[in-house]
């Protein structure tokens, strides 16, 4: 990866979640910034443009995949890469949230639990440039 520090958004409910892959990404040398469900999700996005958003699928009040289309409908927010991280792999509706998160303009799913150098790779991919 670039020696400059990118700012990376995780969005999840789980604290603990957040707090892990925190704790990673930093550990590669980048800026973190959370949030803890969609609104606040859009918000930090405008006030921060961080350089990649790590999102959940499952948020309280306004879902991951409704959270990626009003960042991809947003001038500011659009060129953003948003990466799905979600464990939510046999529950209802999963195949069709996850479709519209990617119909929306996310770059790609990763399921949890992931490998983290997976999640270095994905990392990679979107922040070189």
């Amino acid at each position: 990866m670039q020696n400059t520090a990118k700012k990376i958004l995780i969005v999840d409910e789980d604290d603990a979640c957040r707090e892990s892959l925190g704790v990673f990404i930093k550990g590669l040398g980048h800026e973190v910034f959370e949030a803890a469900n969609g609104l606040e999700a859009i918000d930090r996005a405008c006030s921060i443009h961080p350089d990649l958003i790590m999102m959940d699928l499952r948020l309280p009040g306004m879902s991951g995949d409704q959270a990626t289309a009003r960042l991809k409908a947003n001038m500011s927010t659009r060129n953003i890469p948003v990466v799905i991280s979600t464990a939510w792999t046999t529950a209802l509706n999963v195949g069709d949230r996850a479709n519209r998160a990617l119909d929306a303009g996310a770059e790609e799913i990763l399921y949890k639990p992931f490998h983290l150098t997976m999640l270095r790779d994905v990392l990679r991919t979107y922040l070189l440039g």
